[in-house]
């Protein structure tokens, strides 16, 4: 599992500026989608397997945003 706090920073970081950019949202409306998500508590939670790829949780995250709207 990813527990690393910086680790874990870092990719959340990553996906909240791949969902602003994909979504054409502003930062504040990404930080929103993207903290209320399930991959988002998964990762913050440390549920999330070591040697999950950022492509592996921007394509999940990214189907939950857009499922949402």
């Amino acid at each position: 599992m990813i527990t690393d706090k910086l680790e874990i920073e870092r990719l959340l970081t990553r996906l909240t500026t791949y969902i602003a950019n994909k979504l054409h949202l502003s930062t504040m409306a990404a930080v929103g989608a993207v903290c209320m998500s399930k991959v988002a508590n998964e990762l913050a939670g440390g549920k999330i397997p070591e040697g999950t790829t950022f492509e592996d949780l921007s394509e999940r995250l990214l189907k939950e945003v857009t499922m949402a709207q």
